[in-house]
């Protein structure tokens, strides 16, 4: 009998959390790594932040709105989080004002995080294939944004 992926993680020593406020009681991390939906809109909210394990560190590289920023500075204030790490934040771009950079456990970046050597090569190359396989009429991998006609050139 093959096993199911329960039996599996159990298997390795891990257990499953089937609900965000199951893994945050247990979490010494928790980093975020999902697109933004309407369901998550500020996931990492007081609930979450008043559940989660104390000296919780918080990652996230997705999307700003899934973290309430106030409940978020609320909880460095007191000492649960002890440390964050955003390379997104909701309202983005923020001022140098914004009382989330006066903690000095608080790491911000500017949304760069892709914007490493490796990361523009990548992009680089994605985007000479894209047009090679556009020309060749191939598929376009990683097309987000499919025209009605992608063949047809507009007339100048």
């Amino acid at each position: 009998m093959i096993p199911t992926y329960l039996e599996r993680i159990e298997e390795s020593g891990y257990t499953y959390a089937s609900r965000l406020e199951e893994l945050v009681k247990v979490s010494d991390i928790l980093t975020l790594h999902t697109p933004l939906t309407s369901e998550n809109y500020h996931m990492v909210n007081r609930e979450i932040l008043a559940t989660a394990k104390d000296g919780v560190i918080i990652v996230s590289t997705a999307r700003g709105e899934l973290i309430d920023i106030e409940a978020l500075i609320e909880y460095v204030k007191l000492g649960k989080v002890r440390a964050v790490a955003l390379d997104v934040v909701e309202g983005e771009p923020i001022s140098s004002e914004h009382p989330l950079l006066k903690y000095g456990n608080v790491i911000v970046t500017p949304h760069i995080a892709a914007h490493t050597e490796e990361g523009v090569r990548g992009m680089d190359e994605a985007v000479v294939e894209a047009i090679i396989n556009f020309l060749e009429d191939k598929p376009i991998d990683g097309v987000v944004v499919s025209p009605k006609n992608p063949r047809r050139v507009r007339p100048s």
